[in-house]
């Protein structure tokens, strides 16, 4: 059995994996955004030494916008990411109602529209790349969470024999 470290994780993921697929999936991958915020808050958080620290999302997810440079522009509407885009898409898997999400052309990213700010998917996720790799680029102590094994994984390494380019969780050859 092999394991992914939380580092090794962000990048086969959150940077590799995700990039891929919010070039096409762009609805998807607001969804994922949002949860890998709260997950980069996790890396930064000193006090949770168990990566599955109950009541802790809205705390997570707010440290990782106010601590990552990359999220700088984004400090103003914290808490609609949290509340409208983190909750809702974890709850009901739709943006709540301040938010609005787009992609290509269709509207610029960060625009407000009376209350409702606007999200492009491209730009947005451009952004969390960057935050990933403050994330990967940082040092963490040998008892830190970061320094240890994430996730176990069967094969000797994350989607080791897939021939799917879309595969995410996979690590055995499909037929």
């Amino acid at each position: 059995m092999n394991h992914l470290d939380p580092k090794q994780f962000i990048n086969q993921v959150f940077i590799s994996e995700l990039e891929t697929l919010s070039t096409k999936n762009h609805y998807i991958s607001f969804a994922l955004i949002a949860i890998g915020i709260e997950f980069l808050g996790k890396c930064l958080d000193k006090e949770a030494k168990d990566w599955n620290t109950p009541n802790r999302s809205r705390k997570n997810f707010s440290n990782a916008i106010d601590s990552l440079v990359a999220f700088e522009k984004y400090r103003t509407i914290r808490d609609e990411l949290f509340e409208d885009l983190r909750c809702g898409f974890a709850h009901s898997f739709v943006p709540g109602s301040r938010l609005t999400i787009s992609s290509k052309n269709e509207k610029e990213n960060l625009v407000k529209t009376g209350e409702i700010t606007n999200l492009r998917c491209e730009d947005f996720y451009q952004v969390f790349k960057k935050a990933c790799q403050e994330v990967i680029e940082m040092k963490f102590s040998d008892d830190d969470k970061m320094s240890s094994a994430l996730i176990s994984i069967p094969g000797a390494k994350f989607n080791d024999i897939v021939e799917s380019d879309y595969a995410i969780t996979e690590s055995y050859k499909r037929d």
